[in-house]
């Protein structure tokens, strides 16, 4: 019971990873788009779980379908992995998680095998620790995501108070401050940099992130002019012009926040 407890933590540190304060890890957003996969994947067990409370002395059989659901969350989240382009975590989750299956394979059957078998706490855990990844997804994550979305704009500010005093002292704003090293950190494990570029009189600050959607991006963006505008592919801002352009952004889904002149951008 404890280890499954103990994996159950894990993987809640791993999915608020990409939003906890810290310097950026390149990594944090696979390790957290990884534990999420896994943690939706883990329901599977939840109806094993159930039907071993319902039939305690078939335990052989719902110990079985129990490594059979425990492999296949570890292959889907492996490929959940990989798909971030992190073969490296992908094969580190397969290879690990797979070893632990069998030792714990192994010590299924020697328990078996020693006699009549006390009441095992594990089925409840494979109802339990599933439903609350699920809760803890659904509820915490959320509330951790628009923290550090906060934070990462009030760590915004001393380049913005820059950038202002440029244009005071040079009656213009910066043509680019496209550079090597970035001098202002995100204070977010999860955003590797904030961006910048001139927008018609004005510019645009904006930093992205993975949404808290797992198949959508987000684009949090300052203007001073409310000028809000972003698009979803280099080829648009190429090819098209006027209104067939407006229509192609796909910057529709917009959300204004707290912060005067940002907006949340969500592209799916």
């Amino acid at each position: 019971m404890i280890p499954t407890v103990v994996w159950g933590v894990i993987l809640c540190i791993a999915m608020v990873y990409t939003y906890l304060p810290g310097r950026f890890d390149a990594a944090a957003t696979a390790l957290s788009f990884t534990a999420r996969i896994a943690s939706l994947m883990s329901l599977l067990l939840v109806p094993v779980g159930l039907g071993w409370l319902a039939s305690r002395r078939r335990e052989r059989m719902w110990r079985r379908l129990t490594r059979v659901a425990a492999a296949l969350v570890v292959f889907v989240a492996a490929l959940a992995a990989i798909s971030m382009n992190q073969l490296a975590l992908g094969a580190v989750v397969g290879v690990g998680a797979f070893a632990l299956l069998r030792v714990a394979g192994r010590r299924s059957r020697d328990s078996i095998e020693r006699g009549p078998p006390i009441p095992s706490p594990l089925p409840f855990c494979l109802v339990s620790v599933p439903l609350v990844l699920g809760a803890f997804q659904g509820i915490v994550l959320p509330r951790v995501a628009d923290w550090s979305r906060d934070r990462a704009i009030s760590h915004s500010l001393p380049l913005i108070t820059e950038i202002e005093t440029f244009h005071q002292r040079r009656g213009h704003y910066p043509v680019s401050l496209r550079s090597l090293n970035a001098d202002f950190p995100t204070g977010v494990t999860g955003i590797e940099r904030f961006h910048y570029e001139p927008n018609a009189e004005a510019y645009n600050v904006f930093f992205i992130r993975p949404h808290i959607e797992l198949d959508a991006m987000e684009v949090v963006l300052f203007n001073p002019r409310e000028e809000h505008r972003f698009t979803s592919h280099e080829l648009d801002i190429l090819q098209y012009d006027g209104e067939q352009f407006n229509r192609r952004r796909g910057d529709r889904r917009r959300t204004r926040l707290g912060h005067s002149h940002w907006i949340s951008i969500v592209f799916d």
